[in-house]
């Protein structure tokens, strides 16, 4: 990873790479692989507790952070050790084929469709808020791996205007916004 940025931030937008290890599971007779780690570097909790998340953030900040529902416990757990309190899910994410059609992904118990982003504030952040329109159902096409809907950013850009940001486990750059993450430039 590069190096941890030392300027603070209003706004923290993370998509942190979940360790989900190799699990198998069946269905219907068939063997199923959960081979994320295979498509980038991920951490475990206890290494991403140890960035200075704290150190960068604003008296007053906002976290939005990306978990799906099998790291949910681990997602309010982050945020907490990164000193936010957890408040809501901002954005509920229902994958969409380019048809149209929802996309299905296999797990253990039910076909998944979906990803959450949670909401974790530190101090303040209600007077930064400039919006009260901004919808939390996000209905967009899946389409590199693990790569979030653009309409997300949008919407936090939406609720806060142009106040300091940071998109940490960043892959690309956008305006507007300083990055932080091992792909950036890939």
């Amino acid at each position: 990873m590069p190096p941890f940025p030392s300027k603070k931030y209003h706004v923290i937008y993370a998509d942190p790479p979940w360790k989900y290890g190799s699990k198998k599971y069946q269905d219907n007779g068939r063997d199923f692989d959960k081979l994320e780690d295979n498509h980038y570097q991920t951490m475990t909790l206890e290494e991403f507790k140890k960035l200075p998340v704290q150190d960068i953030a604003e008296r007053d900040c906002i976290c939005f952070m990306w978990v799906t529902d099998s790291h949910l416990k681990e997602g309010i757990k982050l945020l907490e050790a990164w000193g936010f309190k957890y408040k809501t899910i901002g954005f509920n994410w229902i994958k969409k084929y380019e048809s149209g059609e929802t996309c299905v992904n296999f797990a253990p118990w039910t076909l998944k469709s979906w990803e959450l982003c949670l909401i974790g504030v530190k101090g303040s952040m209600g007077k930064y808020k400039i919006a009260n329109n901004v919808k939390g159902l996000l209905k967009e096409i899946r389409t590199k791996h693990s790569k979030k809907p653009e309409e997300a950013r949008k919407r936090i850009e939406k609720l806060f205007g142009n106040i300091s940001k940071i998109e940490l486990f960043a892959r690309e750059k956008v305006e507007g916004w300083d990055c932080w993450g091992n792909e950036v430039n890939n």
